[in-house]
């Protein structure tokens, strides 16, 4: 199960690498701290897609409880 907070610090932490990849001039850094950012944004991505998919399941059980009543 992806993790949002997860996925923001590894986002973030390869803007770091990226920026300091920047300043140091080493392209294997930089190219590293991107695909960080890939990864970060990714996780968020499907931690927040996990999350829709829960609401929409309370969602639909709460309607077909309604109907019962």
């Amino acid at each position: 199960m992806a993790d949002d907070l997860t996925g923001k610090a590894t986002h973030v932490g390869g803007k770091i690498k990226e920026g300091i990849g920047e300043i140091l001039g080493d392209r294997q850094l930089e190219r590293e701290g991107r695909l960080d950012q890939m990864e970060g944004r990714a996780e968020q991505d499907q931690a927040r897609a996990e999350q829709e998919v829960l609401e929409a399941a309370q969602r639909k059980a709460a309607a077909q409880a309604a109907k019962r009543v």
